[in-house]
């Protein structure tokens, strides 16, 4: 979506983000009450220390102390065993996704040369990540790990650091969409690639609901629930 576009349908995306128009329980609870939630939780003080730290020893292009608070909300209302991070961008992604439960742990692919730096930031929650090079190594093992319980995979695409990637996920958030997943995708507005992935991977879910603001995307699959799609504001 571009600028002008944006300007045009701000209103109507923000009066659905009170709730307004959305007539599913499940989808109004949603962006009222995760999506929308304004009160503080717990834990936005340590990501904002952290994000505070990190800034000072020069990393660059953090996501912002709102965006962090909006993964740390998504990830504590589905409350996800497993996680699959591609595009490991900086410690402060992955403590946003960690931080609501300590019984999460993230499956991390990115950059090969920052990866261990990023796990060494994160202190007490690094001995829950386990960072890959090879995305489809990770995404195999990603799958595996639901062997014997409720597969309800969690997916954050931040980025993608091989241009091969965008075709290996497609064929794995096919077969997760079929079911009952939740996949994030960010950063829609600065990578083509990325942007293609969100519409394709839209069109393949057959049942859930999905929520933008086309610089963030969410979809949730959930069988028995008609496909329905949300323009809001995050």
């Amino acid at each position: 979506m571009n600028l002008l576009k944006r300007y045009r349908t701000a209103l109507a995306r923000h009066h659905r983000s009170r709730g307004f128009g959305i007539h599913s329980p499940s989808a109004y609870r949603f962006v009222t009450q995760v999506l929308g939630e304004r009160l503080p939780y717990y834990a936005y003080d340590d990501l904002r220390q952290l994000r505070r730290a990190l800034r000072d020893s020069g990393e660059q292009d953090l996501i912002s102390n709102h965006d962090a608070q909006l993964l740390f909300r998504i990830a504590g209302h589905f409350a996800p065993q497993h996680i699959l991070l591609v595009g490991a961008d900086s410690a402060l992604t992955i403590a946003a996704l960690l931080m609501p439960s300590s019984q999460t742990d993230a499956y991390t692919c990115g950059d090969n040369k920052r990866l261990d730096d990023i796990v060494r930031q994160l202190d007490k929650l690094a001995d829950r990540v386990l960072p890959y090079v090879e995305l489809k190594t990770a995404l195999f093992d990603y799958m595996a790990a639901f062997i014997d319980r409720p597969k309800r995979p969690f997916v954050v695409i931040n980025a993608l650091p091989d241009p091969e990637h965008a075709a290996i996920l497609q064929r794995g958030l096919d077969e997760c969409l079929q079911g009952e997943c939740v996949v994030i995708i960010r950063n829609l507005h600065r990578d083509p690639a990325i942007k293609q992935l969100w519409h394709e991977a839209k069109a393949m879910m057959p049942h859930g609901h999905s929520y933008t603001n086309h610089k963030t995307a969410i979809l949730a699959a959930r069988p028995a629930i008609p496909r329905e799609h949300f323009d809001i504001w995050l």
